[in-house]
């Protein structure tokens, strides 16, 4: 997977902006909230360093990972792919940085409604690019039968796009949701949605059998 320089270029410029902020921030900040939206954890804000920092482990790793993989050829073939799962995330990662940062210095930010949009449209990225995926030890929906068979691994991501797009629309539809109860029946949604993956892969795992 080729750097991208406008990816390195965002991260980098992230990182210098975090500097620049840093100490206007409280020496407490929020560091997570709760599925009602409310702050529930706080910490040091030096913490920032850690989420600023965090896009560019993502990315080196993911850059890296493919070189280690006893499927690495299958990386030629799905490199399109592979490259806009990873900067996706990156792009995930940054602007949750900066949405908590936003929090910190006082501002009025929906913070969970912003995350679940970014979440929802990052499952919906994934599941369009899912099915593209070959065979790999590193990234896609690893389990046992899709590990073990390239066919089931096949109709699994296939299925799996399906399901992670459907996710990322009840994340996004869930985002404009205030009650807890519609948080709760959101959450539940993408649960069931996540384990219909792996029985679909199970099952198909004993129709082959």
């Amino acid at each position: 997977m080729k750097l991208s320089k406008i990816l390195m270029a965002l991260i980098l410029l992230s990182v210098i902006a975090t500097l620049f902020v840093y100490n206007s921030l409280p020496d407490t900040i929020p560091l997570h909230w709760n599925i009602k939206g409310e702050v529930d954890n706080t910490g040091s804000k030096n913490f920032v360093f850690f989420t600023a920092l965090l896009p560019l482990a993502i990315y080196l790793l993911m850059k890296f990972a493919p070189k280690f993989d006893p499927k690495k050829a299958s990386y030629d073939k799905h490199m399109g792919s592979y490259h806009i799962i990873a900067v996706s995330i990156v792009v995930m990662l940054t602007g949750v940085h900066w949405i908590s940062i936003a929090a910190a210095l006082g501002y009025i930010v929906n913070v969970g409604m912003f995350v679940k949009i970014i979440t929802g449209l990052l499952f919906i990225i994934l599941g369009n690019v899912m099915p593209k995926l070959r065979h790999n030890y590193f990234v896609g929906i690893k389990i046992p039968w899709t590990l073990a068979s390239e066919d089931n691994w096949r109709k699994t991501h296939r299925f799996g796009g399906y399901a992670f797009v459907l996710a990322g629309l009840v994340f996004f539809i869930s985002a404009f949701s205030q009650s807890a109860a519609g948080a709760y029946i959101s959450f539940s949604l993408i649960f069931v949605i996540m384990v219909s993956i792996i029985v679909y892969s199970y099952l198909e795992f004993k129709k082959a059998a």
